[in-house]
């Protein structure tokens, strides 16, 4: 039996998790939809919870097992409510939440709050790994960063760049639809990052779109088909439509929200706006599934946040 995720509004929430006890059990019948099986063992009979911990002592080899464990929940002082709350914030806001906001919500202080982000970015980023976009695909490439004065804008800047991948649906009488996204910040665009990119984000065998740069045809080498697109006199946003389509979107989520980002975490940043433009068809679905993807991510110290 698996789990199947639930719409949920803003009244909803407050109904289903009234309290701690409430969180917890909600978290264990995710995890594990015929009962908590031992870590160790793997039986599902044990003692009743602890009631200083949040762990249950397993009856048949007396292992102590948290069903947090294994989460990015794991060892947090940070109640389940307060982070069943964040990730629903999290999840319905289109435009992203950032650290100050979100610990003004929630009632945490600002570090407590950014490595909560952190944590649930991360586990985002972990479950979009798990796909790859197929079939048709548009690829280009944008720059993120604060403008330096009197340096050239586009390829040859020095802002980061990022490479973006959007796959595409062709319906009837030739009309195309977006499917869904991939976004990697990367050192320089060149062939070998762009073919690393495409051979993680893409499956072998699409046809991938692009405006025609020297970088993009060593994917025919690679299992891709290449359908290149060269503007000259054209505009970008003709040929490739769906990518610059979705890199607008992107630009308004960064300077709307974040107000331009950092090169560290960048990626971080990129993962969350990815993350909620492929399950934008399932937004009153996205706590369920977004709580999911946090149960799925390993424990992360605070440490490797900072790195």
């Amino acid at each position: 039996m698996s789990y199947s995720y639930q719409p949920l509004d803003l009244v909803d929430f407050f109904s289903a998790f009234p309290t701690e006890t409430a969180c917890e059990y909600h978290l264990t019948r995710m995890r594990w939809p015929e009962g908590m099986a031992c870590r160790k063992c793997l039986k599902t009979d044990f003692y009743p919870r602890i009631t200083t911990r949040r762990m249950y002592q397993c009856r048949a080899c007396l292992h102590f097992n948290s069903p947090t464990a294994g989460t990015i929940f794991h060892k947090t002082r940070t109640s389940l409510q307060r982070w069943f709350l964040a990730i629903f914030l999290i999840a319905s806001d289109k435009r992203g939440y950032s650290a100050l906001l979100l610990s003004k919500q929630i009632g945490v202080n600002y570090a407590t709050a950014w490595a909560m982000l952190q944590r649930i970015r991360h586990a985002m980023a972990k479950r979009d790994a798990q796909y790859q976009l197929s079939e048709s695909v548009e690829m280009d490439e944008l720059f993120i960063g604060a403008p330096t004065e009197g340096r050239k804008r586009g390829r040859g800047t020095d802002k980061t760049p990022v490479l973006v991948a959007v796959s595409f649906i062709k319906g009837k009488r030739g009309t195309e639809y977006i499917g869904f996204a991939r976004l990697q910040a990367v050192a320089q665009v060149d062939t070998a990052t762009v073919v690393q990119f495409a051979k993680t984000a893409i499956k072998t065998g699409s046809m991938v779109r692009t405006d025609g740069l020297s970088v993009y045809p060593a994917l025919e080498k690679h299992g891709f088909v290449h359908d290149p697109r060269v503007i000259k006199e054209r505009r970008a946003h003709t040929i490739l439509p769906h990518v610059h389509t979705f890199i607008s979107n992107l630009r308004a989520f960064v300077m709307g929200t974040y107000h331009g980002l950092g090169e560290k975490h960048l990626q971080q940043y990129l993962d969350e706006f990815c993350y909620r433009f492929n399950r934008r068809r399932n937004h009153d679905e996205l706590f369920d599934r977004l709580l999911r993807a946090c149960l799925e991510k390993e424990e992360m110290p605070f440490s490797v946040l900072t790195a």
